[in-house]
């Protein structure tokens, strides 16, 4: 009987010093779930191109004050996310002579992001496709997720003064076939590009 009081007072004794603690660490991770609130921005680029040449590249440009969610919380953000993109082709008409649509395929489409008022105009890589055929991407959107790594660096870049506005650029290499030094020229492309961005607000 002593031997069972004994133990009892022991699991009682450590259940005091514990259980505040699990609570404790409990409660605060509440506490900061709730003071924090994350808005997905989704950024919307249409390119439309006549007489386009392949290799060649493209250029958006975007400024985060022209998006209400951003623009009425600014004093609020505490992180600005890259988080992720997507790219698929609308439409594509070939010269006549060349390969059909089905058959054109690039080697890889880059896309990279630089912010207007870097005086060292750094770009950063948000991601690669590589084997783009326009059959696979025809109306059918390819998402790429931002790597850590970048995504890190741009939420870090971010935080600096006049950094809203931003460009993001695709680097087209040339179709598959296409013989090395050489232009081919694409009569009309329509092409999409989302990047989504979180911000997260402080409540």
């Amino acid at each position: 009987m002593k031997r069972l009081n004994t133990t009892s007072a022991i699991i009682i004794i450590v259940a005091a010093f514990i259980l505040p603690t699990m609570f404790s660490g409990c409660y605060t991770d509440t506490i900061d779930s709730f003071s924090t609130f994350t808005v997905q921005l989704p950024l919307h680029f249409t390119s439309q191109w006549r007489d386009k040449a392949a290799p060649d590249s493209s250029l958006d440009s975007t400024n985060l004050n022209n998006y209400t969610e951003y623009r009425d919380n600014k004093d609020k953000i505490q992180r600005t996310i890259f988080y992720q993109f997507a790219y698929w082709i609308d439409s594509l008409r070939v010269e006549p002579g060349d390969p059909p649509i089905d058959q054109v395929e690039f080697d890889t489409i880059r896309y990279y992001l630089f912010f207007k008022h870097d005086p060292l105009r750094i770009k950063y890589l948000l991601g690669e496709f590589r084997n783009v055929k326009v059959k696979d991407y025809f109306r059918i959107p390819h998402v790429i997720q931002v790597s850590d790594a970048v995504s890190k660096v741009l939420e870090t870049a971010a935080k600096a003064e006049n950094r809203q506005e931003f460009y993001t650029t695709a680097e087209y290499s040339r179709a598959v076939g296409q013989p090395v030094g050489t232009k081919r020229k694409f009569p009309y492309i329509d092409s999409r590009f989302d990047l989504v961005i979180r911000v997260e607000l402080k409540l």
